[in-house]
């Protein structure tokens, strides 16, 4: 896989080492991934599953993988997405109510954002929660900036024809 984008700080050089490497990795970037991962899902215990998925890929693909910290999120968006698609064919979606991503301001806004489809979720997640820039949201869900902007945009008209 080819250079992913955001750099976190961790290099590939990093990562070379294999498990210690990965490890260090985990420490440094599961929480924010469990925090991104419970805003699209709603679900605590899914969420790990999703987290952990993206960890053991990147430990398949090994030095396959320029920039560890960009494939984890980009792993974990698409994977939460997926289940919350999966989940919704098959009617399984958990309560709705705001995942505890450690912001009092989520509770008033989430049953609105609940109801929008899981890839605006995940703008709206990377985007205000996480605080990553268009760029940046662009590299995790390889997607061009006029669609990240397009599809944030998208997802604003339908929380503000909510309110």
């Amino acid at each position: 896989m080819g250079s992913v984008g955001v750099n976190d700080g961790v290099s590939a050089d990093d990562c070379e080492g294999g498990e210690a490497d990965s490890a260090v990795l985990f420490r440094e970037h599961a929480p924010e991934l469990h925090r991104i991962a419970r805003a699209i899902t709603f679900d605590t215990s899914l969420a790990e599953e999703v987290v952990q998925d993206a960890f053991v890929g990147l430990l398949r693909l090994g030095r396959d993988v320029d920039n560890p910290p960009a494939y984890l999120h980009r792993s974990v968006v698409n994977g939460a997405v997926d289940r919350v698609r999966r989940r919704q064919r098959f009617r399984l979606l958990p309560e709705r109510r705001a995942p505890d991503i450690g912001d009092t301001e989520v509770d008033e806004l989430w049953p609105m954002i609940a109801r929008l489809p899981p890839r605006q979720r995940a703008l709206i997640a990377l985007r205000f929660y996480e605080d990553q820039t268009y760029e940046q949201i662009g590299e995790t869900l390889d997607m061009p900036i006029g669609s990240v902007k397009s599809g944030l945009h998208r997802a604003l008209k339908n929380l503000k024809e909510q309110l």
